[in-house]
């Protein structure tokens, strides 16, 4: 497991663990992207990812994506 920060393009993952503000995480969670569910890294520099899930992208700044853990 580790941050989704080090995470490159065109890999999958699952999300394992979203250490962050309750108020942040439940709103991933409305959005579909918690933990379990699997993501491809899209792009990824300097840090700042954007990533796709089955029904959307988003895009995660460096500083959050070090809260996120996949594997």
């Amino acid at each position: 497991m580790f941050p989704l920060a080090m995470a490159q393009q065109g890999e999958k993952w699952v999300i394992q663990k979203i250490m962050s503000e309750h108020e942040i995480k439940t709103r991933f969670m409305e959005l579909g992207f918690c933990e379990g569910v699997q993501i491809t890294i899209m792009a990824s520099e300097q840090g700042n990812v954007i990533i796709k899930n089955k029904d959307s992208t988003f895009a995660i700044d460096k500083d959050f994506a070090k809260h996120i853990f996949v594997n």
